[in-house]
């Protein structure tokens, strides 16, 4: 089963994936904890201080920026009506309706 599992999920990708779960900790507890973020660097408590852990625990995603592109320019088109000028009636496949069936003899 190991091996089954190293072969869906190269080693590379594993190694990205346990370095992504691990900065978002790190930034949870650095968020956290007023303490711990002041003893990575002594700027923490101005209030014109920006860092990684400051914009995580305010929820703002400076990314989002590259992933706004504008859409492309649509042009309004109105399609014809289509008109039919005569009416097909179809006579019925069944005589009895589904749910009636024949009478217990």
């Amino acid at each position: 089963m190991a091996n089954r599992n190293r072969q869906l999920f190269p080693l590379h990708r594993q190694i990205l994936a346990g370095a992504s779960v691990s900065l978002l900790l790190l930034l949870s507890v650095l968020a956290a904890s007023p303490v711990l973020h002041r003893a990575l660097h002594a700027d923490a408590d101005h209030d014109t201080h920006e860092c990684a852990v400051v914009l995580f625990a305010g929820g703002v995603t400076l990314a989002l920026g590259a992933f706004a592109v504008a859409a492309p320019a649509a042009v309004w088109r109105v399609q014809p009506a289509v008109v039919v000028a005569e009416l097909f009636l179809a006579s019925p496949r069944y005589l009895r309706q589904p749910e009636r069936g024949p009478p217990v003899a």
